[in-house]
């Protein structure tokens, strides 16, 4: 958790940059062309951050010597090393690189798969104790699955996730149907995560301090998605509208990241106390 910190507050500064890059656009596009590119590799140090949360996580169950855990976060790990790769490539392209955007896609779906599984796991244990084997998949579901529904909400959070990758790949494109599509669907994605974290919440499977904010962070993600969309379909005359409208897309997104940041931040107060 204090990794994922780390990596918000390091994402928040690449953000921030990027936020200036946009501003300063209709005055000096060199000057805008290097921030964005500082913002760039900001962003990129912060999925370092999180690959490494994910590999403390790994090293953790290992020690325990609980191998399908350690299966499911390496493939959590391969997912965050490919997310990480492409943040990379898109920074030292600066933005130009359509295949930096199909890496991030690849990531995300890996991430998309892992969550399926997790669903069908879920769902095999919500059948009944059949045998011993269905008994022992239930045993390792969070909160032992026990008593309430899970299944679908993993399902459609991995749903939300192979919107969210699609809408990655989309980007790849510069054109301006593509650019709709992709902001859409990344919105979708994030707005079906949000759902199943909210239903998850009323069901009384997450009691922590940090869901609301959470909630909150991937709602504000999702209108910068949504505002993205809107963005890339309009026909902007002079940079200067250019530049507002790309300012709002960020700074929208720069409130998200913070929200998430804050919510990892009073995670780790919870489990110091």
């Amino acid at each position: 958790m204090a990794l994922l910190v780390a990596g918000a507050v390091v994402f928040v500064f690449g953000t921030a940059f990027v936020l200036a890059s946009d501003a300063t656009l209709p005055s000096s596009s060199s000057a805008s062309s290097d921030l964005a590119q500082a913002g760039h590799w900001l962003q990129f140090l912060a999925a370092v951050a999180l690959l490494g949360a994910v590999c403390v996580a790994g090293w953790e169950v290992i020690v325990r010597s609980d191998w399908a855990a350690g299966a499911e976060i390496a493939a959590a790990a391969l997912g965050t090393l490919l997310f990480m790769i492409g943040l990379a490539a898109f920074a030292a392209s600066n933005g130009s690189s359509p295949s930096a955007a199909v890496t991030e896609a690849v990531g995300i779906g890996v991430w998309a798969l892992l969550v399926l599984s997790r669903a069908a796991r879920a769902s095999l244990a919500e059948q009944g104790p059949v045998n011993s084997a269905v008994q022992e998949t239930r045993s390792a579901l969070p909160g032992g699955g026990q008593g309430r529904r899970q299944a679908d909400l993993w399902l459609a959070a991995a749903i939300g996730l192979f919107a969210l990758a699609i809408g990655y790949g989309f980007t790849a494109a510069s054109s301006r149907g593509p650019g709709i599509a992709a902001g859409l669907l990344q919105a979708v994605g994030l707005a079906a995560l949000a759902g199943a974290l909210a239903v998850a919440r009323t069901r009384q499977m997450l009691h922590s301090r940090p869901v609301p904010v959470i909630l909150v962070g991937l709602a504000l993600l999702a209108i910068s998605f949504l505002a993205y969309a809107v963005v890339a379909g309009l026909a902007f005359a002079t940079l200067t509208a250019l530049g507002v409208g790309l300012s709002i897309v960020t700074a929208v997104e720069l409130a998200a990241v913070a929200a998430l940041g804050l919510a990892a931040w009073t995670r780790v107060r919870e489990l110091y106390r």
